[in-house]
């Protein structure tokens, strides 16, 4: 549990659904924008999945048997 009070977790996880979404900070430049794009990431289902994928493989821990 202590990764989610980590600061490079969260910027990693932001990382993430930046490149995953295809979208850059510069295009988040009003609250109406940034609205829409997560309107946009969350009615998009491979958006969705490649964003739920991609944090698991930041999430889990290799050197665990399992899923953890």
């Amino acid at each position: 549990m202590k990764r989610y009070k980590n600061i490079g977790f969260w910027v990693g996880i932001i990382g993430i659904v930046l490149a995953v979404s295809g979208n850059q900070i510069s295009d988040f430049t009003s609250w109406h924008i940034l609205a829409l794009k997560i309107y946009e990431i969350v009615m998009n289902p491979a958006t969705v999945f490649g964003i739920i994928m991609a944090v698991y493989g930041s999430w889990n821990n290799p050197t665990n048997k399992g899923i953890n």
